[in-house]
C-alpha cells in the first residue's frame, strides 16, 4: 500500500461516522447528479469504486433494479460497515455486495461490470491513469464508465485551506491532491489514451452553505482534508484551526451567510471496443 493511499484510508475510516453528516452535505449531492448522468439501467452490474459511506452505491442500487447489482469497494473497514447500515436501512441490502479493497486496484474478474461508478475518487489515488486503466479492464465491452472530479476550488477559500496546509510542510496540502488528475482537458485525453471513447464532460456548480466557521471546519475534518491534516501535530491542529476560523469568517456574504462555491467535473465514457481502433 503507497503512502497516499495509507493515508487516505487512515482518514476516512477515522472520520466514516462524521462524514458528510456534519451541517451542509456535499458529497450526497454530488453522488446523486452523478448517478443520474451514468444513466445506469436496470439489471446493470456496477462496480462503486472508492464506494466510502455508500453516497453512490445506494442510489445506484435504485437504479439498476430490477435485476441489477453494485459492489462497492473500499479500504476503510468503517467506511464499508456504514455503507452497509446505509443499504439496509433503506432496503437495498440484496442489490448491493461490500468488499475491502482498493479503487485502483479493484478485486472483481475482468469484463464482469456493465459500468463503474467512482465519485470523489480519481483525485486520491496514486496514479489516476493506472486506475482508469484498471476500471476498463473490469468493464464489458461498450460498457460504461461515470466518475465526477474537481474542476476548480473556490479561490475565496484556497487562503483559509492553505493556511492549514501550511501547519505540517512535509506533506503536500489538501489541494495539491485536488489538482493530482491534471486540468480536465488533460483528463479527457487521458481517458482516450487509456481506452474509452465517446467520452463527455458536464461541469457544475456545487453550493455548500454553513451556518458558521466552525461547522466548516467540522465538515473539512470529516472529509477529504482530513488525509492531510491529520499528520499536523494536535497542538498546532487547535492553532491552525483558530487561524482558520478568523479567516472564513471574513468570508461571509454581506446576509451573513458563509458559501462555498465548488465546480465539479462529470465525466462519462464507455470502454472502447474494436470495432472503435
Amino acid at each position: 500500500m503507497s503512502g497516499l493511499t495509507a493515508d487516505v484510508t487512515a482518514a476516512f475510516d477515522t472520520a466514516a461516522d462524521r462524514y458528510d453528516t456534519v451541517g451542509p452535505q456535499f458529497a450526497g449531492p454530488v453522488a446523486a447528479r452523478l448517478t443520474e448522468l451514468a444513466a445506469l439501467q436496470p439489471g446493470w452490474r456496477v462496480l462503486d469504486a472508492g464506494c466510502g459511506a455508500g453516497a453512490v452505491l445506494t442510489r445506484a442500487a435504485r437504479a439498476v433494479q430490477p435485476g441489477g447489482h453494485v459492489t462497492g469497494i473500499d479500504l476503510a473497514p468503517r467506511m464499508l460497515a456504514r455503507a452497509a447500515r446505509e443499504a439496509a436501512a433503506l432496503g437495498l441490502a440484496q442489490a448491493v455486495t461490500l468488499r475491502e479493497g482498493d479503487a485502483a486496484r479493484p478485486p472483481v474478474a475482468a469484463e464482469s461490470c456493465d459500468a463503474v461508478v467512482a465519485s470523489l475518487v480519481l483525485y486520491l489515488l496514486p496514479d489516476p491513469a493506472a486506475a482508469l486503466r484498471a476500471w476498463r479492464e473490469v468493464l464489458v465491452p461498450g460498457g460504461k464508465l461515470a466518475f465526477s472530479r474537481g474542476a476548480g476550488p473556490d479561490p475565496r477559500w484556497s487562503p483559509v485551506l492553505a493556511a492549514v496546509d501550511a501547519s505540517f510542510s512535509e506533506v503536500a496540502g489538501f489541494e495539491a491532491h485536488v489538482h493530482r488528475p491534471g486540468p480536465l482537458a488533460q483528463t479527457i485525453e487521458l481517458l482516450g489514451a487509456c481506452g474509452y471513447a465517446d467520452i463527455e464532460s458536464v461541469v457544475e456548480t456545487v453550493t455548500v452553505q454553513y451556518d458558521s466557521p466552525e461547522q466548516w471546519w467540522e465538515a473539512a475534518v470529516a472529509e477529504g482534508p482530513w488525509v492531510t491534516w491529520q499528520h499536523i501535530p494536535p497542538a498546532r491542529l487547535a492553532q491552525a484551526r483558530a487561524e482558520a476560523l478568523v479567516m472564513a469568517a471574513g468570508l461571509r456574504e454581506p446576509g451573513g451567510a458563509l458559501l462555498r462555491h465548488i465546480k465539479m467535473a462529470y465525466l462519462t465514457a464507455r470502454r472502447r471496443e474494436a470495432a472503435d481502433r
